[in-house]
């Protein structure tokens, strides 16, 4: 029986992976999301489209042009232009036709343009020419909208909903007809005038529809100015609104939730003062907090402030937020998703609060309910470009109950900017543990929890410039984990991360965090060890030769533990590491000699090599070589046996019809063993050949351990007639269970050399009916959790 390796890819940022459980190489990974992805929108906008346009449109032929142009953007076919539309777990790849777009809008026009010319003169490299557009600030539903109106003049979808947020749209790309209709749209039906009225009114095509939002505003200011939309709008717009004369009774419900104070004196004159909107008494206290820092509140005579001041502290860098969450036993009742939110609390000049949100765990099919515990920073809508990044977020339920502990949770280096406000644990506890007296979390009596975050904020890391040709290509990490003992009672998703050591001109670190075996069905905890290379920049990438992860031993005659990984990508926020690379029980006994109880301190290392981007040869499929021999030396075989599961070695690439093959050898587990028992697999693997799609090839192979003691044969296995395939991504075929390394290395079986401390492996194969097509356009697109997931689990074929 022979099986099929390859590595996991767990999720998409855009949609649940459809082969989750499968197990991919890494140039095939970024290659098979990139195929699946597309594959699956193209079916779902085909279908999406023949269903809205059930009785317009015939799939096959269609009557008219305007039918033809639908057709054409509901099937994608032959789509030439990708988009990664919309922000967080609402982004969509959505796909169009260059041409088209080009001739309905002068942005798209110079957008394509400034690429070709690009592409001609050799600037954008091979790996970026397939990436999507990225267009992070746009609704991807309005993008549609204002797609289908480029397409075909067709504005049934624009709607009361969606108006604010398609005008915006059809602004960016100046697409004219499209303005004129969203400014045509009845004001009365707009779900949230003020968001229409802030992205038209630096327009000189929409005075009048400012004008007409002006006075809808003014006319309705009693029922407007009470509502959610109108407390999220900016300075700047708030500003606008009070220049007509609003009088005072207007704007009395809603008058005492406006920061006046924090307006800039200078807006403050112009606007605000002029309207009359203020008592001559507010006023004066207004002009006293900005002319008195230093004595406001303190000082005889001053006018009271009645306004709240609460706002940015610029040189405030710690903090923290405490929430009670009032009638919890109602809360946990209401629906997934419901939430709440605490009062701000202001740190390095912006506003921050937790959310606290009923939440399902991902991929359970029951209906238990979680408490999704998160912080959240607020920045004004005006200021499209901030920023902030925390060094540390330590999340805790707070313990209402003597001798219990709090529940905690710890997340390291993250930054929060306009498309990426919230960051926590979307499963910190279930509501039945939550609500266990037992537990100490929750009062009973008084029906509330407490919650708190302390925040350490730091200014944006600088990243260094890469210089690719100069850097250095190996390095090491270190890493002590102080306090191990509090850390190993965190939460899962808890996280440390080391100091940043620059190789290759890419900045590294040390991850490690705290995991749950998936199989598992008890609460034991793992220890999740990862390298990280973290780069802003969408499109870049750099490949690890050799990455050896390392537990250092803190006591005499106890020997590390070591984990290797080999020929891996790094791309966009991508790690590698093991998800389970020790349990935390084993990592704390002291008879391991991992753990200074004395110190409470875990050491870790990786030492890292990496290596230009490897050339492939192009593919001719008519080669004459069809068969060869691969071989390959384990070198320091006693050394890669004390191993953790899932460590590997490969041989060098050997080109056969225009693929390139190596050997793959890899610790494994028997999952059907009962024991700790380590067995070594033994692969042929066939990387996908760059610039192709929907290849195959048939090969059949013997898989040898040869013997190294006269009299002994080698010890061999097949494979017959097996597809090497980029459909069903079978590119790694073999054995997980080839033999146990008791055996292997038992020097009485005739494969081991003790003396030399080394085993020869070789592969003879044959490859047949090669095929293969060329590429044509495909997106990029690896997010974090799609690229490692479990490195290490095998589906057999």
């Amino acid at each position: 029986m022979s099986y099929s390796l390859n590595s996991t890819i767990s999720e998409f940022t855009v949609d649940q992976a459809p082969f989750e459980n499968e197990n991919l190489t890494p140039f095939e990974a970024l290659r098979r999301v990139r195929m699946t992805e597309l594959e699956r929108l193209q079916k779902m906008n085909s279908e999406k489209g023949n269903e809205e346009n059930d009785n317009k449109i015939n799939t096959t032929k269609a009557d008219i042009l305007a039918d033809r142009m639908k057709l054409l953007l509901s099937t994608a076919k032959f789509a030439d232009a990708h988009f990664l539309v919309g922000q967080n777990d609402k982004k969509q790849l959505v796909l169009a036709h260059r041409a088209i777009l080009s001739a309905s809008s002068d942005v798209f026009e110079a957008m394509f343009q400034k690429e070709a010319t690009e592409n001609a003169n050799g600037k954008i490299a091979s790996s970026e020419k397939d990436g999507p557009v990225l267009i992070p600030d746009v609704d991807a539903e309005a993008f549609k909208v204002m797609l289908r109106f480029i397409y075909s003049d067709d504005l049934s979808e624009l709607n009361g909903q969606n108006a604010a947020e398609v005008l915006y749209a059809a602004l960016k790309f100046n697409v004219i007809g499209l303005v004129k209709a969203c400014a045509d749209f009845p004001i009365p039906k707009l779900t949230n005038v003020f968001a229409a009225l802030s992205f038209a009114r630096f327009n000189d095509l929409l005075k009048d529809f400012v004008q007409r939002c002006l006075a809808y505003i003014d006319k309705n200011a009693d029922d407007l100015l009470k509502s959610e939309e109108f407390l999220q709008i900016d300075q700047n717009l708030l500003c606008e609104i009070f220049g007509p004369e609003n009088r005072r009774t207007m704007l009395d419900p809603a008058l005492y939730k406006i920061r006046f104070p924090l307006i800039s004196k200078e807006e403050f004159t112009k606007k605000i003062v002029p309207s009359d909107v203020l008592s001559k008494d507010e006023v004066i206290a207004v002009y006293q907090f900005h002319s008195l820092p230093n004595c406001r509140g303190i000082c005889d005579g001053l006018l009271p402030m009645q306004f709240s001041t609460n706002g940015r502290i610029s040189d405030r860098k710690k903090g923290t937020l405490l929430m009670d969450i009032e009638k919890v036993s109602e809360f946990a009742r209401e629906d997934f998703e419901s939430r709440r939110y605490s009062e701000k609390v202001y740190i390095n000049g912006l506003s921050w609060k937790i959310l606290a949100q009923i939440k399902t765990k991902n991929g359970s099919s029951d209906n238990k309910k979680w408490l999704g515990f998160s912080l959240v920073c607020d920045a004004p809508e005006e200021d499209l470009f901030w920023n902030s990044c925390y060094r540390s977020a330590t999340f805790r339920i707070v313990s209402q109950k003597s001798g219990a502990m709090n529940s905690i949770g710890t997340l390291t280096d993250r930054v929060f900017y306009k498309m990426q406000t919230k960051e926590g644990f979307p499963n910190f506890i279930s509501f039945a543990e939550l609500l266990d007296p037992s537990n100490g979390f929750y009062n009973k009596e008084e029906d509330k929890v407490k919650l708190a975050i302390d925040v350490i904020t730091v200014d944006e890391p600088k990243v260094d410039k890469f210089i690719l040709d100069k850097s250095k290509s190996k390095g090491a990490l270190f890493m002590d984990i102080e306090k191990v003992s509090e850390f190993s009672r965190e939460v899962i998703g808890s996280e440390r991360k080391s100091e940043t050591v620059h190789i290759k001109g890419f900045p590294w670190k040390i991850w490690a965090k705290i995991e749950k075996k998936n199989e598992n069905t008890d609460n034991e905890k793992f220890f999740g060890f990862y390298l990280l290379c973290n780069v802003k920049d969408w499109f870049w990438r750099c490949f690890v030769r050799s990455a050896t992860f390392r537990i250092v031993s803190q006591k005499n005659g106890a020997e590390n533990s070591t984990g290797t990984l080999c020929d891996h990508v790094f791309n966009k926020s991508t790690g590698w590491g093991f998800e389970n690379f020790i349990s935390f029980a084993e990592l704390m006994d002291p008879a391991n000699g991992f753990y200074d109880k004395n110190e409470d301190k875990v050491t870790l290392t990786i030492d890292v090599i990496t290596v230009d981007e490897p050339k492939m040869d192009k593919l001719i499929l008519d080669q004459p070589k069809s068969n060869a021999t691969i071989s390959m030396e384990i070198e320091k075989v006693s050394e890669f046996a004390r191993e953790i599961i899932g460590s590997k070695r490969k041989s060098k690439t050997v080109h056969i019809k225009g693929f390139p093959w190596k050997i793959l050898a890899q610790i494994e587990k028997n999952n059907e063993s009962t024991d700790n028992g380590k067995f070594f697999g033994f692969y042929l693997s066939c990387d996908a050949p760059k610039g192709a799609r929907n290849w195959s090839c048939k090969c059949s192979a013997i898989l040898r351990i040869v013997s190294k003691k006269n009299g002994v044969s080698d010890f061999r296995r097949e494979l017959d007639d097996n597809v090497f395939d980029s459909k069903v991504n079978n590119c790694c075929w073999g054995y997980p269970n080839f033999i146990s390394f008791a055996e292997l290395i038992d020097t009485s079986n005739g494969f081991y050399d003790k003396s030399e401390d080394n085993v020869t492996l070789a592969i003879d194969f044959t490859v047949k009916e090669a095929k293969t097509e060329d590429f044509g356009h495909f997106c990029v697109f690896s997010p974090f959790s799609a690229i490692f997931g479990n490195l290490h689990k095998k589906m057999e074929k």
